[in-house]
C-alpha cells in the first residue's frame, strides 16, 4: 500500500474496479470459505493456481456481462478455476432456474451444466424453471431424471447451502465473489479481476507488498 492510500469505508483492502471506484470487500473467516460447498459448478483446470467463487443469479443483468468476461479470463489465463455458486435472490424464477442447473450438474456433470449455464446467461427476459428445463432438454437431459427423488434431495441440500453461505458472508447483491479469502461485492471488471488473480498467484494475496 502506498503512503496515504488508506482503505475506503467498507474496504478491508484498498481495491479498485475497472472504473477506478473502490470495491467493497471484507475478509472471509475460514469457516465460511465456500470452496467446499456442495454443488459448486467448476469451470477451468482441475489443478489451478487460483480459484474464484462467484455467487450469481440467472436474472442478474450484471451477471450476464460477468459470465462473458469470466469465461474469457478462464480460457485466456489457463491458471484460473471458476466455481459458480447460486444466490437466487433477484426474481421469483431464479430459484427454479438454479435448481435445474444443480440437477443437470448432478446428473450429467460439469461440462453439460456449464453449457446450460452459458445458455441461461444468454437468454433475454425472465429466466425461470420452464425456460431452464427447455434448455436442459435441448442438451439431452430429460425432465424425468431431474425429478428423481435422490436428485431433488441433493439439489435442495446444495441450494440451501449456497444461500446460507451467501447470507452468512453478507452477499445481498449479485454478482459477488470470494477470491483468496476476500469477499468482493459487485463485479470489478475483467482488468481488476485479472490484477487480483495475478497477485494471488504471485503472493497468495490480492495486493502484493
Amino acid at each position: 500500500m502506498l503512503a496515504g492510500d488508506e482503505p475506503d469505508a467498507g474496504q478491508w483492502l484498498p481495491l479498485r474496479d475497472d472504473k477506478g471506484a473502490p470495491i467493497q470487500n471484507l475478509r472471509v473467516p475460514s469457516q465460511l470459505d465456500p470452496l467446499a460447498l456442495p454443488g459448486l459448478l467448476w469451470f477451468g483446470p482441475a489443478t489451478p493456481d487460483v480459484s474464484l467463487i462467484e455467487f450469481m443469479d440467472y436474472n442478474c443483468p450484471v451477471c450476464r456481462i460477468a459470465h462473458r468476461e469470466l469465461d474469457a479470463l478462464v480460457r485466456q489465463t489457463g491458471e484460473l478455476r471458476l466455481g459458480l455458486a447460486h444466490n437466487p435472490i433477484l426474481a421469483p424464477g431464479s430459484n427454479g432456474a438454479a435448481r435445474v442447473v444443480l440437477g443437470v450438474l448432478r446428473i450429467s456433470g460439469p461440462q453439460v451444466a456449464y453449457d446450460l449455464h452459458g445458455r441461461l446467461m444468454s437468454l433475454r427476459g425472465m429466466v425461470d424453471e420452464p425456460r431452464a428445463l427447455a434448455q436442459a432438454q435441448e442438451l439431452g437431459v430429460a425432465h424425468e431424471t431431474l425429478n428423481a427423488p435422490d436428485v431433488r434431495a441433493d439439489v435442495e441440500r446444495a441450494l440451501a447451502a449456497h444461500l446460507a453461505r451467501a447470507n452468512s458472508i453478507g452477499f445481498s447483491i449479485t454478482p459477488a465473489y470470494v477470491l483468496q479469502g476476500v469477499a468482493l461485492f459487485g463485479h470489478p471488471g475483467p482488468s481488476s479481476l485479472a490484477r487480483m488473480i495475478a497477485a494471488a498467484k504471485e503472493c497468495d494475496a490480492l495486493i502484493c507488498k
